[in-house]
């Protein structure tokens, strides 16, 4: 795994100042330019086969935003669907917690509230780190495959998470690290600075999401069907 390269790849590419400035206009939109940021990944990473140099990574281009919409709706709908399964989880758990530190009287009811406070952060931690490394798997096959009925293939998870959950659990640690990071980008730039940083966090994820499928390659893991959708890079548009 090279955690490095997962941020100085983004900065390798010819057009990495045109990208920046185009993955930030396009988190101004809501909901839908997260997703055209992760079509356009998916475009640059695993649409190029085995040409995988980071100087030749594909600009960010306008003209193919409905391509990068549709390449990027997939995994988004893979992992919102599986964040409906943890939902049930997370009330299990929380909702009995809120009641009990609720009804806390006494004197030492700030304490009590105080210590639940923060077990609660525990807690959300952990599920959180739960909730990725089921998901990873399962976004990721979506990438690949482009198609959400093959994506739930729990064999396939099952696998990769066996290979590669030290990896795994390493890449989420350094996510969470850039994200601190962004956090202070925020602060320090009035969230300026924010729509500028995150299209190089989510490249990061994504270039991470690539190193660890090989990494489950390498180890025998099975390897998921490239789509056929996705053994070009998006067509010129015809001449107006």
């Amino acid at each position: 795994m090279n955690y490095n390269a997962s941020v100085s790849d983004f900065f390798k590419a010819s057009a990495w100042k045109n990208n920046m400035l185009l993955g930030a206009v396009t988190m101004f939109i809501p909901i839908i330019g997260p997703l055209v940021l992760t079509g356009w990944h998916v475009t640059g990473l695993w649409a190029r086969g085995d040409h995988e140099e980071a100087a030749d990574f594909p600009p960010f281009d306008f003209q193919y935003f409905s391509k990068y919409l549709e390449r990027g709706l997939w995994p988004f709908l893979v992992s919102l669907v599986s964040s409906l399964a943890v939902v049930p989880l997370y009330l299990c758990i929380f909702l009995p917690v809120v009641f009990f530190a609720s009804s806390g009287q006494g004197k030492d009811s700030d304490g009590l509230i105080i210590g639940v406070f923060l077990g609660m952060m525990g807690l959300q931690f952990l599920l959180a780190m739960f909730y990725q490394i089921f998901v990873t798997p399962l976004s990721l096959r979506a990438m690949i495959t482009q198609d959400f009925k093959s994506s739930f293939d729990l064999r396939f998870a099952k696998q990769f998470v066996a290979l590669t959950w030290k990896e795994l659990f390493t890449s989420l640690i350094f996510m969470l690290g850039l994200w601190l990071c962004l956090m202070l980008i925020a602060i320090f730039t009035c969230y300026i600075g924010v729509f500028f940083a995150v299209p190089i966090v989510i490249f990061s994820w994504h270039h991470l999401q690539k190193q660890l499928y090989q990494v489950h390659l390498n180890r025998g893991g099975q390897a998921a069907p490239l789509s056929p959708k996705l053994r070009d890079l998006p067509p010129p548009l015809l001449p107006s």
